[in-house]
């Protein structure tokens, strides 16, 4: 499931969650999450997307925090969802 959350758009991406940053510049940052998915265990990838990102470690650290609380409003929602359903 996709959720726009903050910002950034968040999908699953096999075992890990991936969130883009919808607005310039934009990167995406590919997170590992834990077996149970109810925490991030670490940013596995950063990368620059489009001509407005910069491509450097300190345009993508800035916004690597707020990716990061974003995704783990994303794992909240979905663990409640599931919840919900069963």
């Amino acid at each position: 499931m996709k959720r726009i959350i903050n910002g950034f758009e968040i999908v699953w991406a096999s075992e890990r969650v991936f969130a883009e940053q919808q607005n310039p510049p934009n990167y995406g940052y590919l997170f590992d999450v834990s077996a149970h998915r109810k925490r991030i265990v670490r940013c596995a990838h950063v990368s620059g997307i489009g001509g407005e990102s910069d491509n450097s470690d300190r345009g993508a650290k800035r916004f690597e925090g707020d990716a990061r609380q974003a995704v783990e409003e994303f794992l909240r929602q979905e663990r409640e969802g599931k919840d919900l359903t069963g």
